[in-house]
């Protein structure tokens, strides 16, 4: 049965991949790559920490990024939610009606100061405490890996048989299926959900799901 349920936040509950995406697609003509749109970015980087990012570009451009490049983007993404972040549709009702039944947390590719603003700023802070947010510092190595949801599992003590991720991103569900745990994929603050849908079944997600409710109907007894 399913006892825990991790859920990512960027994407999943928080409505912020665009806001993320924009200001990685600046950032990145800021310094000459003109090519990157929101919507590339999207594409290619949706559910990578800017660590992995990071080392994706330079081997993709032949040449390092700006030192300060991540500090950078933890700015002028910080300064921007404030008003550009808003919940899933129903995150709070559900988070409300599934933790006083089970065990819920967080499992975050972001930077954990940006988590747990989003989760401030939406509302969404109060379902949970702040050692139930588990973010990609806390291990060795960041999502497709399955360090981070191995990691929830143990800290919450529950084998990963019994725990159930609901990711939006493939490399957040590669990392579930690495890490031998049920994953639903969630499209439901996708731009492309038809897309998104199938990029998360190449990845292994168990079920395709378009909104946060319908997570109960997928929760083992």
């Amino acid at each position: 049965m399913h006892s825990l349920i991790i859920f990512d936040c960027d994407g999943t509950l928080v409505d912020s991949e665009m806001l993320y995406n924009t200001v990685t697609a600046e950032l990145l003509n800021e310094i000459g790559y003109d090519e990157y749109t929101p919507q590339l970015c999207l594409e290619r980087f949706s559910g990578k920490s800017w660590s992995t990012m990071r080392d994706e570009l330079e081997e993709h451009h032949g040449e390092p990024m700006p030192a300060d490049i991540i500090q950078r983007y933890i700015k002028i993404a910080g300064s921007r939610m404030d008003t550009e972040l808003k919940p899933a549709s129903n995150a709070d009702s559900v988070l409300e009606n599934l933790k006083s039944r089970m065990q819920i947390c967080i499992g975050s590719n972001g930077e954990r100061g940006n988590v747990i603003k989003s989760l401030t700023v939406t509302g969404l802070m109060p379902h949970f405490d702040d050692d139930r947010i588990f973010t990609k510092i806390q291990v060795e190595n960041p999502k497709p890996a399955p360090d981070l949801f191995l990691f929830a599992c143990d800290r919450m003590q529950t084998r990963p048989a019994n725990a159930l991720v609901i990711e939006d991103s493939p490399s957040g569900v590669a990392a579930a299926k690495a890490a031998g745990i049920d994953v639903l994929g969630y499209i439901g603050t996708a731009h492309d959900k038809t897309a998104q849908a199938q990029a998360l079944q190449n990845a292994g997600a168990n079920t395709i799901i378009d909104e946060l409710i319908h997570i109960e109907r997928h929760l083992k007894a």
